[in-house]
């Protein structure tokens, strides 16, 4: 499964985190690599996934703007979605989703589209890479809300920088 960090806008995330000792530790076991949307990891599960978010939920909070979790070639979950099916244990992943995007980067910036319940995620030409998102909607987010699925999805944390 990968795991991809989206740094906030301007910062070089992969720089920042092999700068630091602790979350070089963090990530030791790991091996992260730069992609064209920021930080990728590969962990074995979604669990591990979560687990490596929570330790590095300084720098998350800080320095990054989304982490995605892979659940299919192409097709990534929030913080938020991962947390809600690995938690709540209620929630099951089926086609079609309705509240999706597409994250498409191209020459080294990143462009966000909005996708209709039912559109069809393709990408247009000339782009280095192209995700599909899957997120839960906002008023089950704000209804559900707990520490664990706490708002950092591919639009931006909150702003807390407690370490």
């Amino acid at each position: 499964m990968r795991l991809l960090f989206l740094p906030k806008e301007g910062l070089d995330l992969f720089q920042i985190l092999l700068d630091s000792e602790t979350s070089r530790r963090a990530l030791r076991f790991y091996h992260p690599r730069r992609s064209p949307f920021g930080v990728a990891v590969e962990v074995a599960t979604l669990s591990s996934g979560l687990s490596l978010v929570s330790e590095l939920r300084w720098y998350v909070r800080r320095y990054v703007a989304g982490v995605l979790f892979e659940v299919a070639p192409g097709r990534y979950a929030t913080l938020a979605l991962a947390s809600q099916v690995y938690y709540g244990r209620e929630l099951r992943l089926h086609e079609p989703w309705d509240v999706r995007r597409l994250l498409v980067a191209r020459s080294g910036g990143i462009e966000r589209l909005e996708l209709e319940p039912g559109e069809d995620a393709a990408a247009s030409e000339e782009v280095d890479e192209v995700l599909e998102v899957w997120d839960v909607a906002a008023e089950e987010l704000s209804a559900q809300e707990s520490p664990r699925t706490a708002p950092i999805s591919a639009d931006g944390p909150d702003d807390g920088d407690a370490k």
